[in-house]
């Protein structure tokens, strides 16, 4: 069986009690997400070469390009990000009203789907609407995950309260120092690592005083050269107020891939893509199977506190594992099968509609101009999911999210 991204058992085991108290509802449909992913081969024997999607389980909300860092590991702002060099008026006229995004949200509800709203950029807390918006999902009975670099969360935290059931926050460093370095801000004396502990620290205040499960806290930390010395220094500073914390091993591509990724899409697809080559640096140089040593330290602080599980993504279990991942691109370990695409609608800043998020060179429609049931299983939908079925994945697919942390 293909491997899957799953949720630690030790969190869920723990947050499962409080979860159902707190919210029921929420508590089913992030469970429901899970089997709906566990399931896929058993409801769909021939591995989806059909290529209709199944209900939508998740909106993936890249709700601007927007973005006051410029983090060395970013695909889009990073190193060699694909929006570097774009012009931000051209960018941000592009940005989809709220007012189309609410028409979404009652097209999904009216679709009968009730699916779990993933919403990230750029910084989603730089789109003016952005809070109107969550208040409009939640009422709807959808739960929401926000991804941000902490930018006014701490001002916004009340909002966050109430409309939230994951807030997911990027902290790279536990302190100022190393967490600047790999986030540095588009202005020199920008001091992100202010937001993000002003961030964590009042939104587990709010909850304690509130006494309630959600929104769970989940830092989100890239491992990468700048901060692969002081890990658990990191998890040490984020235990203190998260419910949970995920290392990414991050995303990359090397030049070789990137060409070969190039020239398969084009094969399928008869075009070139783009979007891919954003993901190529050098911030990934270090000695890798550290890595491993210091996870397994993140464990058992974890284990002594009882709280805040530590999760690596993609979970890889020796050494040699993490080692071959920085450097073998064409290694999947058993990641071999995407059913992202078979669930997650991906709407991008301008309303283009795909199905891969890192990678959404491939448009099926746009939500300014075509309702979701006419894209999700139209002629351009069903043909990428035959071809990833069929096919198999294709080589910018190996370091994916949508693959290895869907």
């Amino acid at each position: 069986m293909p491997t899957r991204s799953r949720i630690s058992p030790r969190f869920f085991v723990n947050q499962l009690a409080a979860a159902l108290a707190d919210d029921w509802q929420t508590a089913y449909t992030l469970a429901k997400y899970q089997v709906a992913k566990e399931s896929f081969n058993w409801r769909h024997p021939f591995g989806g070469m059909h290529g209709k999607g199944d209900n939508v389980q998740l909106v993936s909300l890249r709700i601007t390009d927007m973005c006051n860092l410029r983090c060395h590991s970013c695909g889009q702002w990073g190193d060699n990000g694909y929006l570097l060099g774009k012009s931000l008026k051209e960018l941000k006229q592009r940005e989809v009203p709220v007012e189309v995004y609410k028409r979404l949200v009652d097209q999904i509800v009216d679709a009968g789907w009730s699916p779990v709203w993933y919403i990230w950029g750029g910084e989603p807390m730089l789109y003016p609407g952005l809070i109107e918006l969550l208040h409009y999902i939640s009422e709807r009975g959808m739960p929401i995950s926000l991804v941000s670099n902490a930018t006014n969360i701490a001002r916004r935290a009340d909002d966050i309260l109430e409309t939230c059931k994951i807030i997911y926050l990027s902290v790279d460093g536990p302190n100022e120092e190393i967490h600047n370095t790999q986030r540095p801000g588009v202005t020199e004396n920008y001091d992100n690592f202010t937001d993000v502990k002003a961030a964590l620290e009042t939104l587990s205040a709010e909850k304690e005083r509130r006494n309630v499960a959600f929104p769970y806290i989940v830092p989100l930390s890239c491992v990468t050269m700048y901060n692969i010395d002081v890990v658990v220094d990191l998890y040490k500073f984020t235990s203190q107020f998260a419910d949970a914390q995920i290392f990414y091993l991050t995303w990359w591509m090397d030049s070789h891939s990137a060409q070969a990724h190039t020239e398969e899409f084009e094969q399928r697809f008869g075009f070139k893509p783009q979007t891919h080559y954003g993901w190529i640096g050098n911030w990934k140089d270090f000695d890798h199977g550290v890595i491993f040593d210091r996870f397994e330290e993140m464990e058992k602080l974890s284990e002594s506190q009882r709280r805040c599980p530590p999760m690596m993504m993609p979970r890889l279990n020796t050494r040699e594992e993490i080692q071959t991942y920085y450097t073998d691109h064409s290694e999947t370990f058993n990641y071999n099968q995407c059913v992202s695409i078979f669930m997650t609608m991906e709407i991008d800043s301008n309303g283009d509609v795909s199905l891969c998020r890192d990678y959404h060179d491939y448009i099926i429609g746009n939500i300014q101009t075509d309702t979701v049931l006419d894209m999700w299983n139209n002629d351009k939908a069903r043909k990428f999911r035959t071809s990833i079925s069929k096919d198999g994945i294709m080589p910018v697919c190996r370091r994916c999210c949508g693959l290895m942390g869907f």
